[in-house]
């Protein structure tokens, strides 16, 4: 048997699809039909997602702490070279490589939105300033 890999639009979908259908026996097996794949893979799939497929409830397995404080880039950079310097090592495993991989897309998507809150917080700044003028000059006025 063929294991054709999943597109990221795929597993968005199949996501959104299982949120909509629920859990059941019967859900499992119309996604199958529908995602041309076996109940089974969707199952995993699901599951590697993130998703308990067990039970009648839908849930995310993974939990994460929501930090008081952004990292520096600076941090997050040394985390990126750490995960650089281990993914140069022979001989790991597909699963050590895939959570590598993961550490290296985790930190395109920072870069980026520190960026965009690096800018924003600029603009607000630069919009509390012009606020206070206006306020200044309307007392004046």
């Amino acid at each position: 048997m063929v294991h054709k890999r999943w597109k990221p639009e795929e597993e968005r979908r199949l996501i959104e699809e299982f949120q909509k259908a629920g859990c059941s026996r019967d859900a499992v097996q119309q996604l199958a039909k529908e995602f041309n794949r076996s109940p089974d893979a969707i199952r995993k799939k699901l599951q590697r997602l993130g998703l308990n497929v067990v039970g009648a409830k839908l849930e995310l397995t993974t939990t994460f702490e929501i930090p008081q404080a952004l990292p520096s880039l600076e941090e997050v950079l040394l985390l990126l070279a750490g995960a650089l310097k281990k993914a140069a090592e022979p001989g790991l495993g597909k699963t050590e490589l895939q959570r590598l991989s993961a550490i290296a897309a985790l930190y395109k998507a920072y870069e980026s939105g520190l960026e965009k809150y690096v800018g924003y917080r600029q603009i607000e700044t630069k919009l509390l300033e012009l606020e206070k003028k206006y306020a200044e000059l309307a007392q004046k006025a």
